[in-house]
């Protein structure tokens, strides 16, 4: 196994693993708000209000877009990966997590409580986006 293909497989155990502890965290939380996920095969930056019940958020270049959503209670956030690499879409307070997510694979959460939902890319930390649910 040449040095690349080791470093391939150092980095996917790294994600694997902080995909594990986010889901322990989020199985000991009680304090946080809880949505329940509508799928997991897991799509837009400036803010917005929206009543529909699909609400895309495109991952693309190294960012959310939009980065600032406010949904409806009860409506579908969809997270589709629109870059080259893989991203992760996750919680900050581990309400909800997305698998990896290839290029032009989806993520969709549907956001059952109101709050303010701030999350990020697991694997690129600087990519941040909020959800509000009112």
């Amino acid at each position: 196994m040449g040095e690349r293909e080791m470093k391939k497989h150092v980095i996917l155990a790294i994600v694997v693993l902080a995909g594990a502890t986010v889901v322990i965290a989020g199985c000991t939380s009680s304090s946080n708000p809880s949505p329940s996920p509508v799928a997991s095969t897991a799509s837009t930056s400036t803010a917005s209000t929206s009543t529909a019940s699909q609400n895309p958020i495109a991952i693309q270049n190294y960012a959310f877009s939009p980065s600032t959503l406010t949904i409806r209670k009860g409506a579908n956030v969809t997270w589709k990966n629109d870059d080259s690499v893989q991203h992760m879409v996750v919680s900050d307070s581990a309400a909800f997590s997305s698998p990896l997510l290839n290029t032009g694979d989806t993520y969709t959460f549907q956001f059952n409580s109101t709050g303010t939902y701030p999350y990020h890319c697991s694997i690129h930390t600087y990519m941040k986006g909020t959800i509000t649910v009112v």
